[in-house]
Parts: C-alpha cells; sequence; structure tokens
C-alpha cells in the first residue's frame, strides 16, 4: 500500500508541475501580444481593436442631386466630425466630382462615395444619384369618395416622365384620413382631406381631395 501510495505522489507532483508549465507558457504569450500586438506577422491587437472599437460613417447634406448642384459631405469618427484622418473617393467622378468635402453632380447617373479611415481599419460608404428633376407632378387617387374603414391608393405622374421625384405624402385632416410614405390613404371618419404629395428634390407638390363617407 505504501508503494501505491508514493507512486500517486510522484504523479500528482508530475501533473502540478505540467499545469505549472502551461499557465507560465499562456502568461509568456499573452505578454507577447499585448506587448507588440503582434503574433504570426500580424497586428491581431490594433486589428481586434479597430473592428470594435472604433467606427467611420460618411454623411451627405442631399443623397439627390441636378447637374450642376453641389453638397456638402461630413465625416464622422466615432461619432465625432473630423476634418482629416481619412481619404475619401468617388467610384464614378464622370458622375460626381469631389473637392475637399463639396460633391458636385456632373451628369445623370450613379456613384458610390467611400471614406476610410487612414488610422483605423474602417470604411464607410454611400449612394449619390444625379437626376433628372421633375418640373410637374399629378396626383391622383384609386377613388374620390371613400368609405370609412376603407384603404385606398394613390398615384402620380411626372412630366419630364423620365425625371425623379422623392415623395413624402401629408393629410390635411389626420382625424379624417391618413396616409403613409408609399401614398396609400386609411380613411378614419366622415369628411374632405386633401392629400399632398411634395417632392424632396425639387420642393415642387401636388394634391388630391377625397371624400370620406
Amino acid at each position: 500500500m505504501a508503494k501505491k501510495k508514493k507512486k500517486d505522489v510522484k504523479l500528482n507532483r508530475a501533473l502540478k508541475i505540467s499545469f505549472i508549465v502551461c499557465l507560465i507558457s499562456g502568461i509568456i504569450a499573452l505578454m507577447l501580444v499585448l506587448g507588440k500586438g503582434k503574433i504570426l506577422g500580424k497586428n491581431i491587437l490594433k486589428l481586434s481593436l479597430n473592428e470594435e472599437a472604433h467606427t467611420i460613417e460618411i454623411v451627405a447634406e442631399k443623397l439627390y442631386l441636378t447637374e450642376d448642384e453641389s453638397t456638402q459631405l461630413k465625416v464622422m469618427i466615432d461619432g465625432v466630425e473630423e476634418l482629416g484622418g481619412y481619404e475619401l473617393t468617388i467610384e464614378k467622378p464622370d458622375v460626381i466630382s469631389l473637392e475637399d468635402r463639396t460633391i458636385t453632380a456632373l451628369k445623370k447617373g450613379s456613384s458610390i462615395i467611400k471614406a476610410k479611415s487612414t488610422e483605423y481599419n474602417v470604411e464607410s460608404q454611400i449612394k449619390v444619384d444625379v437626376v433628372i428633376p421633375v418640373t410637374k407632378i399629378t396626383l391622383t387617387a384609386e377613388l374620390y369618395n371613400v368609405a370609412v374603414g376603407d384603404t385606398i391608393s394613390t398615384f402620380y405622374q411626372l412630366r419630364p416622365t423620365d425625371g425623379v421625384a422623392v415623395f413624402t405624402y401629408q393629410s390635411s385632416d389626420d382625424s379624417i384620413a391618413t396616409v403613409d410614405n408609399e401614398g396609400k390613404v386609411k380613411a378614419i371618419s366622415a369628411g374632405a382631406v386633401t392629400i399632398t404629395a411634395t417632392d424632396e428634390i425639387t420642393g415642387k407638390s401636388a394634391s388630391c381631395k377625397l371624400n370620406i363617407k
């Protein structure tokens, strides 16, 4: 029995020594990573911080421009507007030009604008469209006499037909009828109501009147 106990003691001592060696090796490896930030030739600590702790966002005052129109860009790094520390590039410089942080529409089309941090491994992008502005808008309704509780659609026509408009809709009285951002009208109570569609690009608008019964 004493001989077996002696073997158990030696085995436990060997296991403890192995555990201590592994623990020390792990600590040394961690210190190397934290101290130099490198392992296998890659700065994994910096990459991790960049991806998890830093953000970059590019913001344009307008995402739709007409020919020769300009707008300003802002670049936010970690939520703060910065004037440097990044690179701005344009996918199609024949569609949109860039000078400092001002972009100008050159011709009809779309282009991606990218902002990439020169310090962190982060980037952001937006799409800006150069469009033909509308000169006239006509708004019509699926029905002009609508029963309470019904939902109908509104439709628009543009001139020129290849023009582009971005609409916001408004009801003259939400207690009579409401309208969503797709131009669908919900009849709430009896009365007369006017639905208006306004183009965010040109500011032009058109309306139609409905009777709710």
